[in-house]
């Protein structure tokens, strides 16, 4: 590999031993790269072995590739080295090392322990094509069972969802959800949280889970719009017959707005009632075309973000809470149908002593965490062979990924992590984009044209780290 000159931030990251540690960076700054020499500090500078490492990556290709680029790197150290037989001998060690996926590692942990939980060691993974039959069939049982006990909340159930010739959009319904609730390491927990949000119902919609999340996003934009408005009107005052043209209107829009954001944390009718925003006409400026043409671009663009926010308030605070009441029983029997459909999915690969990806994330789940998601006994011993857990390509671990993590890596103490949000891969797998740590900007951009950020765990943070 080529030499590498480590900028601040990334010396930071490569030297810091103070604990979970999380680099966010964008594409092309050496995150990557980071990793590795980090593993090299490690190694050649501590007298860790390479093998001592769990080393997560998200597809089979990618693990190969950094294995190769580790050995690229023993190799070339190995020539200018006087400590060669160390060095050949970490060369030996990579090749049993564990850089793998998730569904790797969990695969090889449930082999080695599946006598803890009542598997046979010489399972079977399903692939897609048999998956798909089993599910299938699932899906066929739970719901010719459903029909047989017609009961009131799926008879609504099918009714609202499943209207038409055949089940299709249940089904497909099923299916979806079925996908989402795998990203959590205890489904069936999730699901009953979900149940008991239709229980006791606030007096506003903001009060509901669903609102407090439409009323979050509406501030954020609200926010960054205000600050559009705002900057294109001390834009415009710096010129006269700028501010005499599009003054007037600009402070008016920026003034709404304001207006908006503040009535957000006053209810939903509140910002509802704020709605719709002004945009009073803008007067004549002759000559200043680029100014012109800016100002009415970003206006229009501005204009079009807060129709599209007003017609997401456009139903009042008691119409919605009406029709979450009017809805409620069919959701729940929904949820309740998608847990017996798991249950007779997961039934069907155990007769056939099979399990897929997902089966083995929660299996793993469960054997490395206890009820309340900290580690077990049994995490615990595991975490004490590694001497740093490394993640790469962070933004994509979904929860149930971060919890396994956690757990092997002394409760994330011995935990390592690079990663980018924007270039997440993996969010129909629910995947997290929100990083568990708070960003501390340095002055660190490489050659390639990237900076890099340090991220320093247990403080308050942004629910997305920024680059």
């Amino acid at each position: 590999m080529p030499e590498f000159t480590p900028t601040p931030g990334q010396a930071l990251a490569i030297g810091d031993r103070g604990g979970e540690l999380l680099v966010s960076a964008a594409a092309g700054s050496g995150k990557t790269r980071v990793l590795i020499e980090r593993l090299m500090r490690h190694v050649l500078d501590e007298g860790a072995d390479v093998d001592s490492f769990l080393i997560i990556t998200f597809t089979r290709a990618a693990a190969e590739q950094l294995r190769g680029k580790i050995a690229e790197e023993l190799s070339s150290r190995e020539a200018v080295s006087r400590d060669g037989a160390r060095l050949r001998r970490q060369r030996a060690l990579l090749r049993q090392a564990q850089i793998c996926t998730i569904d790797s590692f969990c695969v090889s942990l449930l082999r080695e322990n599946a006598a803890l939980l009542g598997l046979e060691p010489g399972f079977g993974v399903c692939d897609e094509q048999r998956a798909a039959e089993l599910k299938a069939l699932a899906l066929e049982t739970v719901l010719e069972r459903a029909y047989e006990r017609a009961e009131p909340d799926f008879i609504a159930l099918a009714d609202s969802v499943g209207a038409g010739r055949d089940d299709a959009r249940l089904e497909q319904l099923l299916l979806t959800l079925h996908g989402k609730l795998q990203a959590h390491s205890r489904p069936e927990r999730w699901a009953d949280a979900q149940k008991r949000d239709f229980d006791g119902l606030p007096a506003d919609a903001a009060g509901t889970v669903w609102g407090a999340e439409l009323i979050a996003s509406a501030k954020a934009q609200l926010g960054y719009w205000a600050g559009v408005m705002r900057g294109l009107l001390e834009e415009v005052c710096a010129a006269e017959a700028a501010k005499k043209a599009y003054g007037a209107s600009l402070a008016e829009t920026a003034e709404r707005i304001e207006a908006a954001y503040k009535a957000a944390d006053e209810g939903w009718d509140a910002l509802r009632a704020a709605f719709p925003i002004e945009f009073p006409r803008l007067g004549a400026l002759r000559g200043e075309t680029e100014l012109r043409e800016y100002v009415k671009a970003r206006r229009t663009a501005c204009q079009n973000a807060m129709k599209k926010l007003a017609r997401g308030f456009a139903a009042p605070s008691a119409e919605l809470l009406r029709d979450v009441r009017a809805t409620a029983p069919a959701m729940r029997a929904l949820l309740d149908l998608c847990l017996e459909f798991d249950e007779e999915f997961i039934r069907r690969k155990r007769r056939s002593s099979l399990l897929d990806f997902s089966d083995a994330e929660h299996l793993a789940a469960r054997l490395l965490t206890g009820e309340d998601g900290a580690p077990t006994d049994f995490a615990r011993g595991l975490a004490q062979r590694y001497t740093e857990v490394m993640v790469d390509e962070y933004q994509d671990v979904s929860r149930v990924q971060e919890e396994i993590i956690r757990a092997v890596s002394m409760d994330g103490r011995r935990l390592f992590m690079v990663g980018d949000v924007k270039q997440s891969i993996y969010r129909f797998r629910l995947a997290e984009a929100g990083f568990p740590a708070r960003e501390l900007p340095l002055a660190a951009g490489d050659s390639r044209g990237g900076e890099l950020r340090l991220l320093l765990p247990h403080e308050p943070r942004p629910r997305r780290a920024r680059v």
